[in-house]
């Protein structure tokens, strides 16, 4: 049977995504791109494809209610494959409290929404020609909108434009319980007001997915462990992943480990358990063959699914750790092309100029990332405290360190050292103090020497310095 044009640019980027649920908005916007089509446009083409391959119950083509559509690759995975439930969200229609002639730039701004959360890839988020034509009304009735939709979670707002700049409300909508789960407002004036509008809508489009991302960590605790998906495991692994503590790092692998084997194509899953592997033995000082793994597993993850921006995240981080820092350049500069609203990214680009010796840029990264993402995990504060350090801003630098909720022998060493060289020598020796109590046997001058990739011998020799000094104080 020949397939028409649009049937086979369809089913050639479902074979490029083999074993992961295609949202139906990217399929729609790989082979309609820039044309208004329905879905029964997209629904015709599913029919055409599976009459061609002769999947008549749909075992190779599959609808996944809600989401989109999972090419199988057959014998090539596991009899145990489950595909990751994504959470799917609509963003609404904003309203215009303007005038009549701002609509297209309130528009415009909605669009930039859904544009961003479709960039995390960790939900599934509707066409702009299915949401705008949902009509909310004054008093909404959001478990039928949801239904409409067929949408877990709602995005809804307004914006007004005068003069002077504009003013953003947007919230966030359990559609099933209509609950409201988060709302805020954001509020720009001055001369570049396209920048800072930008930047809104960044904020905006972190804040939902974090909202979103911890409403699914809740409920898959709620869930018997045998019913949990790929997904629900991935979530709880990142989750323990951030929790920092040794016990936290296992049960994250844990997590990682069981998501692959409900779905070993999972890359966002097969990436971090390479990230949760070299963080138990210890980052950077982790064992050249725990790295190189790390590396082969990550690289993996980014074959697997390329235009996951988190797979070359990590990937980025593990070459940094390996000192490869132009591969890591490179991994960072793909992953911010493919998701250029993760604050997590820019953070970790700062962290990456900071450690080429470029501290000023790294820390306007890093900032930026603060700004956009005020939610941010505490690393963004050690990442922060490096640059600062660099800059010899010894005492903001120590600030940093101290927001963080646990502090590791070697935290407590980089904190001595920025203690020391601001002059507050009494701080100083009673964080060396506290670091030998709990870690007796810990040399924070070889950790500098091998648990941290600073390209550059200078700023190597900079950080001993600091941290000789507080040893000194504290003899």
């Amino acid at each position: 049977m020949l397939l028409r044009p649009k049937a086979h640019l369809l089913l050639a980027h479902l074979a490029q995504h083999l074993d992961r649920v295609v949202p139906k908005a990217e399929l729609m916007d790989a082979v309609w791109r820039n044309v208004h089509v329905s879905e029964d446009s997209l629904t015709q083409c599913v029919r055409e494809l599976r009459k061609a391959l002769g999947d008549t119950d749909a075992q190779l083509l599959r609808t996944v209610p809600g989401r989109g559509y999972l090419l199988h690759a057959g014998n090539t995975a596991s009899a145990s494959t489950q595909p990751s439930a994504q959470p799917s969200v609509a963003v609404l229609r904003l309203r215009n409290e303007g005038a009549e002639a701002d609509t297209a730039f309130v528009d415009g701004f909605g669009e930039d929404i859904i544009n961003g959360l479709a960039r995390f890839r960790t939900v599934s988020v509707l066409a702009r020609h299915s949401t705008f034509a949902a009509a909310a009304g004054d008093f909404p009735d959001w478990q039928a909108v949801g239904r409409q939709l067929n949408a877990q979670y709602l995005v809804d707002g307004r914006l007004r434009r005068d003069t002077d700049g504009v003013a953003v409300t947007v919230g966030l909508i359990d559609a099933a319980s209509a609950r409201q789960m988060w709302r805020d407002q954001f509020a720009a004036k001055g001369t570049d007001i396209f920048a800072l509008q930008d930047e809104i809508a960044h904020q905006i489009v972190n804040r939902v997915v974090a909202r979103i991302e911890d409403a699914g960590r809740s409920a898959a605790a709620r869930k018997p462990p045998a019913s949990l998906a790929a997904y629900d495991l991935f979530l709880q692994g990142v989750a323990r992943l951030r929790g920092y503590t040794m016990d936290d790092n296992l049960a994250a692998r844990m997590h990682f480990a069981a998501a692959l084997e409900k779905d070993p194509a999972y890359a966002p899953a097969l990436a971090y358990a390479a990230l949760a592997e070299i963080i138990i033995h210890g980052y950077a000082s982790a064992p050249a063959d725990i790295l190189h793994k790390a590396e082969d597993d990550a690289a993996r993850a980014v074959t697997l699914d390329p235009e996951e921006p988190r797979c070359h995240r990590i990937l980025a981080l593990i070459q940094i750790y390996l000192r490869k820092f132009d591969g890591a350049e490179h991994a960072q500069k793909r992953s911010l092309e493919l998701n250029p609203y993760d604050a997590d990214m820019m953070a970790q680009t700062g962290f990456l100029r900071t450690i080429r010796g470029r501290p000023m840029d790294g820390l306007a990264w890093i900032e930026r990332a603060m700004r956009i993402n005020p939610m941010h995990p505490p690393w963004y504060h050690f990442d922060r405290a490096t640059a600062l350090y660099s800059l010899g801003e010894y005492r903001e630098a120590a600030a940093c360190l101290g927001r963080l909720p646990t502090l590791t022998p070697w935290t407590l060493a980089k904190l001595a050292a920025c203690c020391a060289k601001a002059g507050d020598l009494e701080t100083a020796r009673g964080c060396i103090d506290r670091m030998r109590r709990t870690e007796p046997n810990f040399d924070p001058l070889h950790y500098a020497l091998v648990g941290i990739s600073y390209e550059h011998d200078a700023d190597v020799a900079h950080l001993r310095e600091g941290i000789a000094l507080a040893m000194t104080v504290a003899s």
